[in-house]
């Protein structure tokens, strides 16, 4: 399996995002380095339900590999993940229906040639008084022994874990990081399980919390220096570690997250946070430069975010609309990516591209804001991008330049 043989050179960043214009400036990154690129996204993005981006499982892969085409991105250099797949959606919903539609889930990834599925089983759904490692492992198992990847276990890479930091951040609680022993309990139930259910000894990945994540403007860095046992057993035991909520380290923990075999680099938000700057910055362009038709970008974000809560209520607490509008448009857990996929923003968003792209390129580049953008606009402005595509690729490619090269790969 291309995973497989991937990971025992290199490390991979996994990209977790289901925006279309970040995935194409990352698609066009990989294609021009020539680097493996993994995209996974969410049950909360992507379900047979359709998550918030309103896509199935094959109806997102469909996307992407069309996406890829356009590039001539080569199919082996794309691979397609399902993260944090299990009850995350339906934690409102009993136990019983949350796991009915997990399997049903899983089984949508698999049908759809996903060639890497991360099981989450550790939140807590409606009737659930309490939850526990044991209770997430016997869901975990649950699932395992009900879905299609007994068939495809040969096809897929299998990533587990009862440490799951949460979808999204906004942990603001105390970290616990996970233990020695924690790792020996979860590895050694799920050797036993493996062994009876796929017959064979199995290369997986694991998801533990090194002490890492990040809030509206703090970033916490994992706790690495005690880590040297833990990568001993993962290697002598044939598993990799999978980090989560790596959005925002620099470019030194990355690497350092590497050198302790965690050989998955998760990062989504840290991408759209870098989008909507770029958004933001060309609604600035756009003001300047165009008289007519304006997008509206941040007043039309603003508002539809302001009348409708529901993504972002739980995340920032603020008690006066100031602090409201400031939180939106600039936390980090960039809340603001699932109103991208809103009509009035999607509409905004296509007055700002057809703006931006019709803007002569020596009078759009006079407003960019350093002299490095301006040497990177014109590398990039004989290419097939747009200008509205080239500007959010000076945004972006400082994440996926960090994160590739963190994880060994270099770049042209």
């Amino acid at each position: 399996m291309k995973i497989k043989k991937l990971i025992k050179k290199k490390a991979l960043p996994s990209f977790c995002t289901s925006n279309l214009d970040v995935l194409k400036i990352i698609l066009f990154y990989s294609k021009k380095n020539n680097l493996p690129c993994l995209i996974e996204c969410t049950s909360n993005q992507v379900n047979q339900f359709g998550g918030y981006t309103n896509k199935t499982p094959k109806q997102f892969s469909k996307e992407i590999i069309s996406l890829a085409q356009k590039i001539r991105l080569g199919k082996k250099n794309l691979l397609l993940g399902g993260d944090h797949l299990g009850p995350l959606p339906w934690v409102k919903k009993n136990l019983k229906t949350s796991l009915k539609n997990s399997i049903k889930l899983i089984n949508n990834f698999l049908d759809s040639n996903y060639c890497k599925v991360h099981i989450d089983t550790s939140v807590k759904c409606l009737d659930d008084k309490f939850i526990n490692h044991d209770k997430i492992f016997d869901r975990t198992k649950h699932i395992l022994q009900n879905t299609k990847i007994k068939k495809k276990i040969n096809k897929i890479f299998l990533v587990i874990g009862s440490e799951v930091p949460l979808s999204g951040s906004n942990d603001r609680g105390p970290i616990t990081i996970t233990t020695n022993s924690r790792i020996k309990k979860e590895v050694e139930k799920f050797r036993l399980l493996s062994k009876t259910l796929f017959k064979k000894r199995l290369s997986f990945g694991l998801v533990v919390e090194p002490g890492m994540r990040y809030l509206d403007y703090s970033i916490s860095k994992p706790k690495l220096t005690n880590f040297l046992d833990k990568k001993n057993f993962s290697i002598k035991n044939d598993f990799v570690y999978e980090a989560h909520s790596t959005d925002y380290q620099n470019f030194k923990v990355l690497k350092n997250l590497t050198k302790n075999n965690f050989k998955f680099l998760k990062v989504g938000p840290e991408l759209t946070f870098q989008y909507s700057r770029s958004l933001m910055y060309m609604k600035k362009m756009e003001e300047k430069l165009i008289k007519k038709k304006k997008s509206n970008f941040e007043n039309q974000i603003l508002n539809v975010m302001l009348n409708n809560n529901r993504y972002w209520k739980e995340y920032y607490k603020a008690k006066n609309i100031k602090l409201k509008k400031k939180l939106i448009l600039n936390s980090k857990l960039d809340r603001m990516r699932y109103y991208l996929n809103n009509k009035k923003i999607v509409r905004s968003i296509k007055i700002l591209k057809q703006n931006i792209n019709k803007i002569n390129t020596k009078d759009l580049s006079k407003y960019l804001i350093s002299k490095k953008f301006k040497i990177n606009f014109n590398l990039y402005k004989n290419t097939n991008l747009s200008n509205f595509e080239i500007i959010n690729l000076l945004f972006v490619s400082d994440t996926l330049k960090k994160y590739y090269s963190a994880c060994g790969y270099k770049l042209k």
